[in-house]
């Protein structure tokens, strides 16, 4: 008898191993911190809060507002949640917090940015947080470590809805602060602007979005349904509510089922009378408001949304941040005299959209990634003169934004944040971007959006603290602090200097956002504007003597203009917002947790953070080894998963059934990310099947099994990171693996091999794409290339060796949103590699005779079709239609006619399942044409269903 090819398998096993996955966010968040960082923790009964050497000096006081934030807002669920982590960042700059399970923390990342809002950051983000963990210990307290934590995770994602899970947190910031976004106008004014407007989008449209409107996300409209529920429902309501889900757990749409016995409706009931109450709330409140209707400058016909934002005028041009679905953020300008528009550059990822100009420059700040820690972040400075076109970084991985250039001298004034949060104006110079000074606030304050005065010697600033904000003039000859405005809770934005003791800026005194003016001496307020819905970015051209400002539509924010001196009277008692929080306000006392002072008797202990618990935390019993990332080729299985809370060290201990061989897996697979390069290793003991040709008998074979020990491991460099427009992927990947076999069901077997040592294996590659727009089906432009090597150096009978490599190339497509994607593929192997196929395959080849593949080439065609935000009733709510049409070619060196292997066309449906914003899922229906004369069938029919978190 002869054996044949009894190595291809761990072959394919060792090319799954080294393949790189898809750039998809994660549903669990698995970064790491820079290697640098030194942990320390407090632990106390209730909580441990871990957080960088950095933030030593702050760490007493977060643990208090920690402890008084898990004991505040987990009044209502009537519930002493469980001791948990909670893990401060300070190296990323993006405003982000969130609470998870699988494994059960808490991740706050600490520094503000320059988001306008009207309290300091962290307290808030602390409350909001702490909420979330209330509701996961009330709905699946019983459900823990070191078991059950997926369990759990699926049980609450299953049962309460998004629209309650985060509304109900975003109502809790409202209310136990003086801050909170449900305090804000501008948080409620895209719904009450849709509805105004007369676009009356459906529930579904709101909780689970769309590409071509703006509707506000599931935070707004779950803020505004949970403040009607707190409103008429008896104090303490929630932990009734999560009883009455408990009481059913597996009964479909649990939520809407206990809100039929509350209020007599389900979700979309609840919400229809919330919009109910809000229009006639909205009526009463803005019936003596008298909006004006300002002249839109650079309207543009769009098909969709269009924000025309931070206008500011210099000669006969206006400069513009254009953000739309159709195109990446970008600078623009608008002629007055030609009336048209004309793209200026590519401002990249910014934090807030933020640019400055001067006679000379265009400087603005762009988000930036550590290559290979993710929760590293960096803020830079990029300067553009706008004669030559020429752009320059001025500053690397620094920590700036909200830049503006100094009228008399060539510097910029900028917000910096340093690592123990702390909040600085400082001054670089234009040409090097060297610090020139650093002016410090006191304590935890921080500051946002400076402007210098005309002779340069001072700046106003937005202040914000625990007890609220003000608007603040920092005197660059003494470096002195003072504030222009008494502490509040005002949303203040772009405050610039007007002739004269006037100051503008952009506030929301009587409930609506629109631009003042206010005398520094004496703080009288004149009211500029009244934008029917909110009026933002106010600019003074001292040429014109022009006010230029943003007039929020329910399609965008547009660029409007009015005379200076044109004055509405203010009636200090006005106010035209919906305080919708207010009933809940009067059910739930109200204290500012933000400003409430450390406890003295309580003494946190800081040590480091270290020890065996740092690596091993076992949480879950799941049926997939990999967080449900892929079904393909799964196997019924169960696995023991333990992850580390700072995502260092993930480990799964597991056994799976193959059921088309029906066979044993048994697994250990360990994973070690905290250094630069990724570590991984990973047994199997497996069973395994094949057959064996009898000699003298061609067409008989014989089936025969063995069990194999399979160790591999991997070592990988993933980088990446973004410039302007442009997102970058390198890296390098090492792998190999060791064979051994044994329990063989036959002993008369010849050649079988029963073992394979370290097949080799190096992969490098190079990405790089264009940022994609919201409604873009491909980057338009970009390269791709990987390079892929593999040997048996080590092996005496099963030599081979082949090279492989991929290149995609993405061009845009003739419409808007259009794309092709060009993907061509080579290979040449050797001995046992012979065979292999280490390159991508055209559509339909197992429907033709087999033919030895050196090279394949796709060319590929998408392109959008409609935006329907249809739904199904409660089943499906389809938001994008698409479609493409493809031509696979297999050994171009060998074939000289165009004609291709196959074509075809596809149609796919991006939908949401359910009514849940999570997993995204994609059906594509597929029609592939085989043009080869050998196939067992022309036309190939394929569906598929695929999902992303």
């Amino acid at each position: 008898m002869k054996y044949k090819n009894i190595i291809t398998s761990a072959l394919i096993l060792l090319t799954l191993t080294i393949s790189s996955k898809s750039a998809f966010a994660q549903f669990f968040e698995d970064s790491q911190a820079p290697l640098s960082q030194k942990w320390f923790k407090i632990e106390t009964p209730n909580f441990k809060l871990i957080f960088p050497e950095e933030m030593k000096d702050k760490a007493p006081t977060l643990a208090n507002q920690v402890h008084n934030s898990l004991r505040t807002t987990s009044r209502n669920y009537k519930i002493t949640p469980r001791k948990i982590p909670f893990i401060i960042h300070n190296t990323n700059l993006e405003t982000n917090g969130f609470v998870q399970l699988s494994p059960r923390k808490s991740e706050l990342y600490s520094t503000a940015g320059a988001e306008p809002d009207n309290q300091t950051w962290l307290p808030n983000l602390i409350l909001h947080e702490s909420r979330h963990v209330s509701q996961f210990d009330k709905l699946t307290g019983k459900l823990r470590a070191p078991f059950f934590e997926q369990l759990a995770l699926a049980y609450y994602g299953l049962t309460v809805p998004s629209w309650f899970f985060e509304g109900d947190a975003t109502l809790t910031e409202t209310i136990y602060s003086h801050g909170g976004r449900g305090r804000l106008p501008s948080f409620e004014m895209p719904i009450k602007a849709n509805f105004q407007s007369k676009h009356n989008y459906s529930f579904n449209k709101y909780l689970l979005g769309s590409f071509k409107d703006i509707v506000p996300s599931y935070y707004t409209i779950g803020y505004l349904m949970t403040s009607t529920l707190k409103a008429e429902l008896p104090s303490n309501y929630e932990a009734d509510l999560f009883s009455e889900l408990n009481k059913r757990p597996l009964y479909p749409y649990n939520i809407n089922r206990v809100l039929k016995k509350k209020i007599g409706g389900n979700s979309s009931y609840l919400f229809n009378k919330t919009i109910a109450k809000l229009d006639t709330i909205w009526k009463t409140k803005t019936a003596n408001y008298s909006a004006q209707n300002y002249v839109e400058i650079s309207g543009q016909n769009n098909r969709y949304y269009n924000n025309n934002l931070l206008p500011k005028s210099s000669g006969n041009l206006i400069y513009f941040i254009k953000q739309n679905p159709e195109k990446t953020n970008a600078i623009y300008t608008y002629d007055n005299d030609k009336k048209s528009e004309a793209q200026l550059v590519k401002t990249g990822i910014q934090l807030t959209p933020h640019f400055d100009i001067n006679s000379t420059y265009i400087v603005w700040d762009e988000l930036r990634k550590d290559p290979r820690y993710n929760k590293r972040t960096y803020s830079v400075i990029n300067l553009m003169n706008r004669k030559t076109g020429e752009i320059k970084t001025l500053t690397k991985q620094s920590r700036y934004y909200s830049p503006v250039f100094s009228p008399i001298e060539e510097s910029i004034a900028c917000i910096e944040v340093d690592l123990s949060n702390t909040s600085y104006l400082t001054l670089i110079s234009l040409k090097n971007g060297s610090v020139i000074k650093r002016i410090k606030t006191p304590g935890s304050e921080q500051l946002q959006h400076p402007a210098f005065n005309a002779t340069g010697d001072k700046i106003i600033a937005i202040r914000l603290s625990e007890i609220g904000t003000a608007l603040c003039e920092i005197d660059l000859k003494n470096d002195k602090i003072t504030n222009l405005t008494p502490w509040g809770n005002q949303q203040y934005e772009r405050p610039q200097y007007l002739p004269g003791m006037n100051i503008l800026v952009k506030a929301n005194f009587n409930g609506i956002d629109n631009i003042y003016k206010i005398d520094r001496q004496s703080g009288a307020k004149q009211l500029l504007t009244k934008a029917p819905f909110g009026a933002f970015n106010p600019f003074y051209d001292k040429d014109t003597k022009r006010l230029l400002f943003n007039n929020y539509q329910y399609n965008g924010y547009k660029i409007s203009q009015t005379d200076i001196d044109t004055v509405f009277e203010i009636k200090p008692e006005t106010d035209y917002f919906s305080h919708y929080y207010s009933a809940a306000v009067q059910k739930d006392s109200i204290f500012n947790i933000a400003a409430t002072a450390p406890d003295s008797s309580q003494k946190y202990i800081i040590t480091p953070y270290k020890g065996p618990g740092r690596t091993f935390n076992f949480h879950s019993l799941s049926l997939s080894s990999s967080n449900f990332e892929s079904f393909d080729n799964f196997k019924p299985g169960i696995f023991w998963l333990s992850n580390n809370i700072l995502n260092t060290t993930q480990i799964a201990l597991g056994y799976e059934y193959d059921t088309d061989i029906r066979k044993g897996i048994y697994s250990a697979e360990l994973t070690y990310n905290k250094y630069f390069p990724k570590f991984s290793l990973r047994y199997e003991n497996r069973g395994q099947i094949a057959a064996a040709t009898i000699p003298n008998k061609p067409d008989s074979s014989i089936r025969f099994d063995w069990r194999e020990h399979y160790v591999s491991s991997q070592i990988s460099i993933p980088l990446s990171f973004y410039r302007l427009d442009y997102n970058y992927s390198m890296g390098f990947n090492f792998a190999t693996a060791y064979l051994k076999r044994y329990n063989l069901s036959r002993n008369d077997l010849k050649n079988f091999n029963y073992e394979t040592a370290f097949p080799l294996t190096y992969q490098l590659y190079f990405n790089r794409n264009a940022r994609m727009a919201t409604m873009d089906q491909y980057p338009r432009w970009g390269q791709n290339f990987s390079v892929t090597y593999r040997h048996t150096p080590f092996e005496n009978k099963a030599k081979g060796e082949i090279l492989s490599a991929r290149t995609v190339f993405y061009l845009p497509g003739f419409m808007n949103n259009h794309g092709f994607q060009v993907r061509l593929s080579a290979q040449a192997g050797t001995g046992i590699y012979e065979y292999i196929n280490d390159i991508p395959l055209v559509s339909g080849f197992s429907y033709y005779k087999y033919e030895k593949v050196k090279n394949t080439l796709l060319i590929n065609y998408r392109f959008p079709i409609a935006y329907p935000d249809f739904g199904v009733g409660s089943l499906a709510y389809i938001k994008r239609i698409k479609g493409g049409v493809f031509a696979d070619y297999q050994n171009i060196h060998k074939h000289k006619e165009a004609a291709p292997k196959s074509f075809g066309a596809y149609l796919s449906f991006d939908f949401n399942a359910f009514r849940y914003p999570l997993p995204d899922f994609e059906f594509v229906v597929k029609g592939t044409y085989i043009n080869d004369n050998t196939t067992t069938q022309r036309i190939v029919p394929t569906v598929s269903l695929n999902y992303t978190y």
